[in-house]
């Protein structure tokens, strides 16, 4: 049998075999399904978990959403933020508990989650600066659109031990590292154990072409704005491996890339990019001790 069906048969089964997230989030996914479903369910299934309840108060305080006066209950969190805004924060903090347990030897988690907030919270930043209309998606997206390698690390260890030294050796892209050593992608992974979790369609496609957006025939605007932020985080210096290639302001803004950023309606140059690069940089600084410290 080919190396890589093998390969993948054995991932797909691992995957399968991840245990589901907690129930508050099962419970948070059923209920925002029912648009009857009543404010005060919403605050009754959060309350029950005060570390999640000052979180989402973190985030609602968080420069990006720009408040004039501070957010201080979870009641007003739900009414300023709305109910699918609060799910996404919830969704994205389940998904942190559940894979914060494993230490790695390899694999920086403090790094990947430093690069995942910074990510979401540039998602926003976008959404808000071309103008997009206010989709409480894009925090999520931000946030766990890397969750595949968490899983790689957590669950296939060995397989990321050789992505990481081909990525030393040829400091190529970490997707590209994992054709070569997986014959699949972590974008494809997340996808995968997503889908099995019943998060938002709409959410999952972000993640699965958050590397090539013009693939995505049916979320493109949402998900440019995912692709952005992800290269912008790193532009401004927070990748999520060291290891991993570069990238190239000058080379990324004069790129195919941009082009099709472009024509799909998003006005971006090299003096907007460089400008954007230093509004995250602005950020990290004034939010080191509320977002940044978000799962410290």
């Amino acid at each position: 049998m080919n190396k890589t069906k093998t390969n993948m048969d054995n991932l797909i089964k691992k995957i399968e075999q991840i245990p589901t997230i907690p129930i508050i989030c099962q419970r948070i996914i059923e209920i925002s399904g029912d648009e009857k479903a009543p404010f005060k369910d919403f605050v009754g299934i959060i309350e029950k978990d005060q570390a999640l309840a000052a979180k989402i108060l973190r985030v609602a305080n968080s420069a990006f959403y720009g408040f004039l006066s501070r957010v201080s209950s979870l009641e007003h969190a739900l009414v300023v933020l709305g109910i699918n805004e609060v799910k996404s924060i919830v969704l994205g903090c389940s998904v942190y508990n559940f894979f914060s347990q494993s230490e790695s030897d390899a694999f920086n988690r403090t790094r990947f989650w430093k690069h995942a907030i910074i990510c979401s919270q540039v998602a926003r930043l976008l959404g808000i600066h071309f103008n997009t209309r206010n989709d409480d998606s894009l925090f999520l997206a931000g946030l766990i659109h890397d969750i595949g390698k968490v899983v790689l690390d957590q669950y296939f260890h060995e397989e990321l031990l050789q992505i990481i030294e081909y990525l030393s050796l040829t400091h190529t892209t970490f997707s590209k590292a994992e054709k070569e050593i997986l014959g699949t992608t972590h974008y494809q992974i997340a996808a995968k154990l997503l889908k099995q979790w019943r998060f938002p369609e709409q959410v999952i496609m972000q993640i699965l072409y958050h590397h090539a957006p013009w693939h995505d025939k049916n979320y493109g605007t949402n998900t440019i704005i995912i692709y952005l932020a992800n290269v912008l985080t790193k532009l401004a210096g927070h990748p999520c491996h060291p290891e991993e290639k570069q990238i190239d302001l000058h080379e990324f803004a004069n790129s195919s890339e941009v082009d099709f950023i472009i024509k799909s309606g998003f006005d971006l140059d090299y003096e907007t990019t460089k400008k954007l690069i230093s509004d995250i940089q602005e950020f990290i600084l004034v939010e080191t001790n509320n977002v940044m410290r978000l799962f410290g």
